[in-house]
C-alpha cells in the first residue's frame, strides 16, 4: 500500500510539470529557442557596433627598414656619450644587405593625424607610409619612440580623423570579451574575437615592462601596434605579441595595457619623451621563497629587495636589501611587474608611501621618486655588470638569486644581459641568458675572470668563447 501510493505520487508530479499537451509543449520550447537566439543576437549585434565604431580608428602601416631588423638592445649611445669609439669598422650596405619592409598596424588616437603603435613596426625606419581604413595612404613622421614599452607615436599630415578611445585597463576581467584588430599578414581591417586568458603578465623579453593583458582572440604577423578593444570599441590594450611554435596564431596573444599606452603616449606629446618614477633598487622577479617567508614569519605577496643603489630614493628613504616590499600607496604588490609599472607610471618627483615587511613586522616609509635613468645605464649600475664593446653585449656575474630566478644550468660564469643588435655577439647568434664560461680558451668562474681576458684581448686576434644555454654547451669564435 505504502508502495502503491508513493508511485501514484510520483505520477501526479509527472503529468503536472512534463505532460503537457503537445501544442503547449512546443510553444514552450520554440519560446525557450528564440529568446536563446535572441540572445546570441544581441552579443553578435554588440560585436558588430564594436568592430563599427573602432575601423575608422585603425590603420595599416608599412616600413621601409633599414637592414639589420631590429635593435632594442643597442650600445652605440652609450659608448658614444662616454666618450668610446667603435674600432671596427661598420658593415658596408652589401654585408648589411637591402632594406626590407616591415608591416604591422596602428591607432588613430588624435584627430589631427597622431598615431599609436608598437615600436618594432617603425624601428630603423627610413619611410613609414600610413594606409587609412578608407584606403588614402600618407607617409608619415615619427614623433617620439619608448623601446622600454615597445611603444611609439607616429604622425601623417591629416586633419579630422576619427581617433580611438580608451577604456581604464585597470577595470579589465579575466574571461570579458574583446575584439583584436588590425592588419595580419597585410589582410586590412580585419576583426577577430576573444576573452581575456590573463592579466598581469610578466614581461617575459617582450619589453621592460611587463603587467600584459593576455587573450585568445587571434592575434597574427601584422596585428602588432592595432587595438585591443571591448564591446564598445574602446581601448583596452595595443597588441604586441603572441606565443607559437609554429609562426602563427595558437591561441595565446599579448597587449600592452591601454592605460600603460596612454600614459607614454601623453608623456611623449607632451616632453618628447618617457619620465619615469625611480626607486633605485634590484629585486627578485619571483614570488618570496615560501620557506624563506615562513623562517622569517612572513605571508602573503611581495617583492625581495636584493640590492640598493647609493645614493638612489630607496637608499635615501632608507630601503635596504631584504626588505619585501608589499604594497605602493595602499595597492597590494604581488610581483616585480606590478612594482616596476606602479613607480615608473608615477612622474619624477612624486612621493609615495612603501609598505615593506623587515624584521618580523610590516613598516610604511615614505620615499621620493627620482628620475629613471636610461636603460643601459640602469644595466650598469647592477652589482656585477660589466660592458664589452669588442663583443658587443653586456654581462653580469652570477648568484644564487640569479641563477634561481633565470633558471640557469651552471654555477659558473657570467650571464649575458644585453646583446647589441649587428654587433659581434648577435652575428654570432648570442642570446639573452646564455652564460659564458670560457674565453680565449680560458675558464670564466666570474666577472673578474672575464674583465682580465678582455683587458688583454686584441682585436686583431681571434678570440674563441665557450656558452651555456640551458642544459646545452655552445663554441664560437670571434674574428
Amino acid at each position: 500500500m505504502k508502495t502503491h501510493t508513493a508511485t501514484g505520487v510520483v505520477l501526479i508530479l509527472g503529468l503536472s510539470a512534463g505532460l503537457l499537451p503537445a501544442p503547449q509543449a512546443q510553444a514552450q520550447s520554440q519560446g525557450r529557442e528564440r529568446e536563446a537566439v535572441r540572445r546570441v543576437e544581441d552579443l553578435s549585434l554588440a560585436f558588430e557596433q564594436a568592430s563599427r565604431v573602432i575601423a575608422p580608428s585603425v590603420v595599416y602601416i608599412t616600413a621601409l627598414q633599414r637592414p639589420g631588423g631590429r635593435d632594442r638592445r643597442d650600445l652605440q649611445e652609450f659608448f658614444e656619450r662616454f666618450g668610446r669609439s667603435r674600432d671596427r669598422a661598420e658593415p658596408d650596405d652589401e654585408r648589411r644587405g637591402r632594406p626590407t619592409r616591415g608591416q604591422g598596424s596602428g591607432v588613430i588616437v588624435r584627430s589631427d593625424g597622431h598615431i599609436l603603435t608598437n615600436y618594432h613596426v617603425i624601428e630603423n625606419a627610413l619611410r613609414v607610409e600610413v594606409t587609412l581604413a578608407n584606403g588614402r595612404k600618407y607617409d608619415a613622421e615619427i614623433v617620439g619612440t619608448d623601446e622600454e614599452t615597445d611603444l611609439a607615436v607616429i604622425r601623417i599630415d591629416a586633419d579630422n580623423l576619427q581617433p580611438a578611445t580608451f577604456s581604464d585597463s585597470d577595470d579589465i576581467a579575466v574571461g570579458q570579451w574583446v575584439l583584436a584588430v588590425g592588419n595580419p599578414f597585410g589582410l586590412e581591417n580585419t576583426v577577430t574575437a576573444g576573452i581575456i586568458s590573463a592579466k598581469g603578465r610578466p614581461a617575459m623579453g617582450l619589453a621592460d615592462f611587463g603587467n600584459f593583458i593576455q587573450t585568445d582572440a587571434a592575434i597574427n604577423p601584422g596585428n602588432s601596434g592595432g587595438p585591443l578593444v571591448n564591446l564598445r570599441g574602446e581601448i583596452l590594450g595595443i597588441n604586441n605579441a603572441i606565443t607559437t611554435q609554429t609562426g602563427g596564431y595558437m591561441g595565446i596573444g599579448f597587449a600592452i595595457p591601454g592605460n600603460m599606452a596612454r600614459s607614454v603616449l601623453e608623456s611623449l606629446l607632451e616632453h618628447g619623451e618617457v619620465l619615469r618614477g625611480w626607486l633605485g633598487i634590484s629585486m627578485s622577479t619571483r614570488p618570496v621563497d615560501p620557506d624563506e617567508a615562513a623562517r622569517a614569519g612572513f605571508e602573503g605577496q611581495g617583492v625581495l629587495i636584493l640590492n640598493v643603489s647609493d645614493g638612489s630614493p630607496a637608499d635615501e628613504a632608507g630601503l635596504r636589501e631584504g626588505d619585501i616590499i608589499t604594497g605602493v600607496n595602499g595597492k597590494v604588490i604581488p610581483n616585480s611587474s606590478v612594482l616596476m609599472n606602479a613607480v615608473a607610471r608615477r612622474p619624477p618627483g612624486t612621493r609615495v608611501e612603501m609598505t615593506i615587511f623587515r624584521e618580523g613586522r610590516d613598516r610604511r616609509m615614505p620615499v621620493l621618486l627620482g628620475e629613471r635613468p636610461p636603460r643601459v645605464e640602469l644595466l650598469l649600475a647592477q652589482r656585477g655588470a660589466v660592458a664589452s664593446e669588442e663583443l658587443g653585449l653586456i654581462v653580469q656575474e652570477l648568484n644564487e638569486q640569479r641563477m634561481r630566478d633565470q633558471e640557469l644550468q651552471t654555477s659558473r660564469g657570467v650571464v649575458v644581459i644585453v646583446v647589441t643588435s649587428n654587433g659581434p655577439a648577435d652575428g654570432l647568434g648570442i642570446q639573452l641568458r646564455d652564460v659564458i664560461i670560457a674565453l680565449d680558451h680560458q675558464p670564466i668562474e666570474d666577472i673578474d675572470d672575464f674583465r682580465q681576458v678582455m683587458d688583454g684581448f686584441d682585436a686583431d686576434s681571434p678570440l674563441h668563447i665557450q656558452l651555456k644555454r640551458g642544459r646545452s654547451t655552445f663554441s664560437a669564435e670571434f674574428k
